[in-house]
């Protein structure tokens, strides 16, 4: 059910029934022999005679196995002496092991036809059964075979691979490379090619494993599985060496090594141990109906999965994608905002998660917050047509935030265009004339005007006397509004100090009383303040007698009856003069506050842009970063991760979106203004010719205030100007005034619809409008783990559908054999290639039977070819191109076996 998984083989045992060199009691010690082998773990054993098995021996241990209730498969295995000695001049021994659906009684009867190489005194040949040897006076430990004359019979009378398997000794007594050096290259090369698997019971197996995994041995090597074995005679080595081998216990597993003679084998006694823990799905069960308002249900199943690789297959309608679609609606997986998934909604549907620490953890509701790496069907494909898509799951993928801008800069920017928003106001308020009347020159203008009436009323005589009338009464009014401005700061320091003091008890009341805070005190600014005010009076008071005096000089004149209504309206006159001026000033001193207005916007701007362009370097260091060596990776996963990244460059670069700038610019201005002129002609266009905006740099020039603008002057000729020369030409602008426009170039909001960082790529040194959909989608595969590439389960539905084929056989099928090592991959695919290849170690097979979702589970080397219900034959039903898969597989490591 659950696939191919670890366990302990012996493939070279001897039993208490072995014809040599045994320290057993006899066959009485079958029982403890049989109990050692269970207590120690084994799961498989090669049971081990030489040149011929006793009699019903196979089916004697089995017996006696199935006894006291272990579960252990026992493979017949028949051990030949050559006739060919080694260096050492010990001789060569080689193995023959056989199915386990093959009898004693079979292997002995074909054996008993195969002459030996040793032959009676007179001549005669000499057979291999016991029968022979007794007839023939012949002891078994002097017997030898002829390696050509075996491994012919053997093929003549069983198939190889499928019935039986020729395993060979390298090193130790009966080895033909004692220490890695052969008795002659012929022999050993010869050897070597004929076997298919290597039986190894020396002290260090590992460099006999590195030496069998080169290809370089001869021309046309394989690799071959190394197989560490105990070549026990007695109890006291049964069960203490062993190989750890990730096959169902059976000869079909033994052949799957053959296959992966690297990654289903281990010769480390404590490898367990050495596994990379990993977090995976270890079993889902569902029931029930998949979707509100339709019949079709799961039939009522627990599957365990399998933590390393899990491969979902079926036909068409079968159902295969709806156990992940399912899956995926009960957590919140890592996957693209505008990808969604299928809406399912089973009946039941509960997913168990197995933690490195060994615990599990139920999930059975919906919305867990569990994040794993889930691509969907089809989300590639999706994602991949709009190419700027891919950057917003770029950042992503870097763990990069949103491009978003600080807060105070946001909060400086609102302020700035609110002060700018309040200066345009007051600057084009008019009157009922429709006069500007806070502009400079309106009060310059009012000013003239009245002193020319003050002229009229005064003559050549008298005019000092009313022009230092005029001034005195200019210098009470700025004295009188100095007072009033100095008495509402007094009055506003008494409040908050009244304020400060009331927070001062509060947070006082709050303490201990040895950390009292003392009371805050304006006495010493009022001082200073009653002091100017005195001086002010004093001031206000020498003027009023000056102004005083002036009146008793127009008295002298004899001027008496004219002099009140002449000084009454000289005086209202001067009070005119003097409220122009002081409007005058506030002008002026709002002109000075518009100036550095507009200089803090432009250093605003620049700031926004600086950030812009950190963010670009964000991500180029965020790239650079996957590549550099991490302190928690392993020197595998290092290179596994740059291997993923070999193909791929990533790096910020700032975008300016020129549409999207004049679309919000059109929204802006004056429509009628931008017409069409000629045929073919946009008001985009219009726009473009006068705010000349086409690049970030122009972008930077216009908000900086350079003159870039391009406008007609009085006499229609083109002329350049700046933006804020351009803010207060009404006539461009629609009802919401330059304010908008502000708005669109300078707040964070409205700028990061137009101005932005992409996170652009090249895959195999193209930009992306050069690469295909299937490029693109195998970029962002590789990119999704290796960002993520040693954590959650990896999720993946039908990869085919997005990626192109040759990535998937010569990238993707390497990626997935290495990567599984160290997180789990669940797959769902109708490519033969990725089952097959990639080794999965468990398949689930979906059917549809009236409505009814059902998964068949196992290995790839499950089921029995007899009975026709194999998972290789089920896999070749379902894939197309699955029966090619195999034999290819096969052919490479030289099985002989025919596709079915």
């Amino acid at each position: 059910m659950k696939g191919s998984e670890w366990s302990k083989w012996d493939l070279h045992i001897h039993s208490p029934m072995t014809w040599m060199a045994s320290t057993f009691k006899g066959p009485e010690s079958i029982p403890e022999f049989i109990k050692k082998l269970g207590e120690s773990g084994i799961s498989l054993i090669g049971l081990t005679n030489y040149f011929f098995l006793a009699e019903n021996e196979i089916e004697i241990i089995r017996e006696e196995i199935d006894r006291q209730g272990f579960n252990i498969t026992v493979l017949p295995n028949v051990e030949f002496r050559l006739a060919q000695p080694n260096k050492q001049g010990d001789w060569i021994n080689i193995h023959c092991l056989f199915s386990e659906k093959i009898p004693t009684a079979k292997i002995n009867q074909v054996l008993s036809n195969m002459t030996i190489a040793t032959k009676t005194a007179a001549g005669r040949p000499v057979y291999c059964s016991e029968l022979s040897l007794k007839e023939s006076g012949k002891n078994i430990s002097e017997i030898t075979v002829n390696f050509e004359a075996l491994c012919e019979h053997i093929s003549s009378h069983f198939e190889l691979f499928r019935d039986a398997i020729i395993a060979v000794c390298p090193n130790g007594y009966g080895g033909y490379r004692p220490n890695g050096e052969g008795r002659s290259k012929e022999v050993a090369t010869q050897i070597d090619r004929e076997g298919h698997i290597i039986l190894d019971s020396s002290q260090d197996s590992l460099p006999v494993r590195e030496f069998f995994l080169m290809t370089d041995r001869y021309p046309g090597a394989n690799k071959k599985p190394v197989f560490r074995c105990s070549d026990a005679h007695g109890l006291e080595k049964t069960g203490t060496i062993f190989s750890w081998v990730k096959a169902k216990p059976t000869f079909e597993g033994l052949r799957q090594t053959l296959l992966e003679p690297e990654a289903r084998l281990k010769l480390e006694e404590d490898w367990p141990q050495q596994r990379t823990a990993k977090v995976h799905f270890s079993r889902i069960e569902v029931e029930g109906k998949i979707f509100d308002g339709q019949e079709i249900r799961f039939k009522k199943l627990s599957i365990p999965l399998n933590e390393d690789m899990v491969a979902i297959i079926g036909g068409r309608g079968t159902g295969k994608s709806l156990i992940l679609d399912g899956l995926q609606s009960r957590f919140t997986p890592s996957r693209p905002e505008n990808v969604r998934a299928r809406p399912v909604s089973p009946q039941r549907l509960s997913v168990q998660l197995s933690k490195t620490d060994g615990e599990y953890k139920e999930f059975d509701g919906i919305d867990n917050s569990y994040s794993y790496l889930h691509v969907s069907q089809g989300e590639i494909k999706d994602l991949c047509q709009e190419p700027e898509k891919i950057s917003d799951e770029i950042k992503k993928m870097l763990r990069l935030p949103p491009q978003s801008f600080p807060v105070p800069l946001r909060n400086e920017l609102e302020s700035n265009l609110n002060e700018f928003r309040s200066l345009f106001e007051f600057f084009n308020m008019k009157n009922d004339k429709g006069q500007f009347i806070n502009r400079e020159e309106y009060h310059t203008s009012t000013i003239s005007a009245v002193q020319k009436h003050i002229d009229t009323l005064t003559s050549e005589k008298n005019r000092e006397l009313i022009k230092t009338f005029q001034g005195n009464g200019k210098s009470l009014a700025d004295i009188n509004s100095q007072l009033n401005w100095l008495n509402e700061f007094l009055k506003q320091l008494s409040d908050k100090e009244s304020e400060l003091n009331d927070q001062i008890d509060f947070i006082n009341a709050k303490g201990t009383e040895e950390h009292v805070i003392p009371h805050v005190n304006f006495e010493p600014q009022r001082g200073v303040i009653n002091n100017k005010i005195k001086l002010a009076k004093s001031e206000s008071e020498k003027m009023g007698a000056v102004n005083q005096d002036i009146i008793n000089q127009f008295r002298q004149q004899g001027i008496e009856q004219d002099i009140s209504g002449l000084l009454d309206k000289v005086t209202e006159y001067q009070q005119m003069i003097n409220r122009a001026e002081l409007e005058r000033e506030e002008s002026q001193r709002r002109l000075a506050v518009g100036k550095k207005n507009q200089e803090s916007r432009k250093e605003l701007i620049n700031r926004v842009l600086s950030h812009i362009r950190q963010e670009k370097e964000t991500v180029d260091a965020a790239f650079n970063a996957l590549t550099e060596a991490k302190e928690h990776y392993t020197a595998d996963q290092q290179t596994l991760v740059a291997e993923i990244l070999q193909d791929i460059g990533i790096y910020g670069e700032v975008t300016f979106d020129q549409n999207a700038f004049y679309a919000g610019v059109l929204k802006c201005m004056n429509g009628g203004k931008f017409r069409a002129s000629r045929e073919g002609e946009t008001q985009t266009d219009k726009l473009a010719v006068l705010f000349n905006v086409h690049t970030v740099e122009d972008y930077t020039r216009l908000v900086s205030n350079e003159n870039i603008l391009k406008v007609h002057d009085d006499k229609q000729a083109m002329t350049d100007i700046s933006l804020n020369n351009l803010l207060w030409k009404q006539e461009y602008f629609n009802s919401a005034g330059p304010h908008e426009l502000l708005a669109h170039l300078f707040s964070p909001d409205r700028i990061s619809a137009y101005l932005g960082v992409k996170a652009q790529f090249t895959y195999k040194g193209k930009t992306v409008e050069k690469l295909s959909a299937g490029q693109r989608g195998t970029f962002y595969v590789c990119l999704k783990l290796a960002t993520d590439p040693f954590g959650s389960p990896f999720v993946f539905d039908q990869p085919e559908d997005d990626l192109d084929n040759d990535f998937i056989m010569h990238h993707l099928v390497p990626l997935f054999r290495k990567i599984k090592k160290y997180r789990q991959v669940i797959i769902v695919t109708h490519n033969a290639n990725l089952v097959v290849n990639c080794d999965a170690e468990q398949v689930l097979v979906a059917s549809n039977n009236d409505e009814v979702i059902t998964y068949r589970c196992g290995a790839l080397e499950a089921g029995e070819l007899a009975h026709g219900n194999t998972m290789r034959q089920a896999i070749c039903n379902v894939l197309e191109g699955g029966h090619l898969a195999f034999e290819q597989r096969e052919r490479k490591y030289g099985l002989l076996r025919p596709v079915l």
